[in-house]
């Protein structure tokens, strides 16, 4: 339990209270315990891959100065998703001040409207759906290709700057050959910096930006695989 702050941000972003987080963790686990682990060099991390029976995508670039200024990049299994991230050496002392997480999740649905949408690329479905979002703090919405076989994804950019913290979603879509059934596979990019971030931190800050997280990521939506099986 001692690295676990990309999921409890997301859960945060949700407006979570501590009771709710308990609740959602043990119920994401089947109220068994979730699989926690840490990787201690680069190595390690390219040997594993983000992996379900739904999915499978490499992990993001990581580099040896990670392990010296950061946290081992460490995550968790939950319920078929899986969460991937670094923070600050001493999160557990001072909270989470700058930090990336990576969080992936399925779903399988019904071929229906926000899948026909998908499929087809209607923009007019995105804007619908922007506007019913009742979160202000909503940035951007649009669509994207990306994976080995070039899935369409809605991705969607949101800033909660009162927390210090900035997503970027994609929700990547497959459907079996009758267009019966919608494979939805998320990734989430979690980028943290504290609006309260002490100075000795500012250059730590300096050298993990939202943008990097972006850029390391790209491996992860470049190699992204979802894999066939309808079963919901």
């Amino acid at each position: 339990m001692k690295y676990i702050y990309s999921i409890l941000i997301s859960l945060f972003l949700l407006g979570c209270s501590t009771n709710d987080i308990d609740y959602t963790l043990a119920r994401m686990a089947g109220n068994k315990p979730a699989g926690f682990f840490a990787l201690d060099s680069v190595e390690e991390v390219n040997k594993w891959s983000f992996e379900t029976n739904d999915y499978k995508a490499l992990p993001p670039n990581t580099y040896k100065k990670d392990w010296e200024l950061m946290s081992p990049w460490n995550g968790a299994y939950i319920y078929g998703g899986i969460s991937f991230g670094i923070e600050n050496t001493d999160v557990n002392e001072k909270g989470l001040l700058v930090g990336y997480g990576i969080n992936m999740n399925s779903s399988i649905d019904k071929y229906g409207d926000r899948a026909k949408a998908v499929d087809t690329k209607d923009y007019n479905y995105i804007s619908d759906l922007k506007n019913t979002y009742t979160n202000k703090k909503m940035a951007k919405m649009y669509y994207e290709v990306h994976g080995k076989e070039n899935y369409p994804c809605i991705v969607t950019e949101t800033g909660f700057s009162d927390r210090g913290v900035k997503t970027k979603s994609y929700g990547c879509y497959k459907f079996n050959k009758e267009k019966t059934k919608a494979k939805k596979v998320g990734i989430t990019f979690i980028y943290t910096k504290s609006q309260k971030l002490p100075q000795a931190y500012q250059n730590l800050a300096k050298e993990y930006t939202y943008e990097d997280l972006l850029k390391r990521g790209q491996r992860v939506l470049d190699s992204l695989y979802i894999k066939d099986g309808w079963e919901e």
